[in-house]
Order: structure tokens, then C-alpha cells, then sequence
């Protein structure tokens, strides 16, 4: 089991308790960390995730639309 601690206080890692900005407008969202971490290749240190509108902005600009 991972944990974190704040104030002595332990503070569970569950699927719906972790949350990150997006590094492109700020905004806090959740992620799944599982789901991130099971690509093999992210890890939590360097992992940047972008939230739901910046991605969707992102694959836009790839695209070309």
C-alpha cells in the first residue's frame, strides 16, 4: 500500500483521490494513476498531464482541423 503523510497523518492513495494541474492552463483535475503508470513509461516525479480541454486542443492542432 502507498501512502502519503501530512502532519503525522497518513492519507491514502485511492483512484479517486488524486488530482494534478494541467501544465498548460492551471486547472486541477483528477487523473488515474494506475492508468498512467501502467503505460510502462511515465513515472511520478516527471509525469505532466494535461487536462481534458488542453488535450482535446492539443489533438486538434496535431490533426490539423
Amino acid at each position: 500500500m502507498f501512502y502519503m503523510k501530512h502532519k503525522g497523518n497518513k492519507l491514502p492513495i485511492r483512484d479517486d483521490n488524486v488530482y494534478t494541474k494541467c501544465p498548460e492552463c492551471g486547472r486541477e483535475h483528477h487523473v488515474d494513476l494506475q492508468e498512467i503508470l501502467s503505460t510502462g513509461n511515465a513515472d511520478l516525479y516527471s509525469t505532466r498531464v494535461l487536462c481534458r480541454a488542453c488535450s482535446e486542443r492539443v489533438l486538434v492542432k496535431k490533426e490539423g482541423r
